[in-house]
């Protein structure tokens, strides 16, 4: 996580003055970040989902992560493939049926 906060405040990456272009490589930039985040939502589900539970914060979990997913898949962000191990319970959070 201390890695998506030093890319987040790294000006030559996300300058926050007008005027100032982003890199070119922006979008790659953007990718790798969302995936590593991706991975952080995958551990919290396969490792700690039994104490979010006991905390009763799963909704809230569940809805952090939804808007995620809507977001990445809006811009594909993330290849398919790397959702693999989250892909039953994204089919569920994002399911019309819902």
């Amino acid at each position: 996580m201390s890695w998506v906060q030093d890319q987040l405040d790294d000006e030559t990456l996300f300058p926050s003055k007008i005027g100032v272009p982003f890199p070119k490589n922006f979008q790659s930039i953007a990718k790798t970040i969302l995936k590593r985040l991706f991975r952080v939502y995958a551990h919290i589900y396969h490792q700690h989902f039994k104490e979010v539970v006991q905390l009763s914060e799963e909704a809230h979990l569940n809805t952090s992560f939804k808007h995620f997913i809507f977001f990445v898949q809006e811009f594909n962000l993330i290849e398919r493939r790397e959702l693999a191990p989250l892909q039953e319970l994204i089919d569920k959070l994002t399911s019309k049926d819902r």
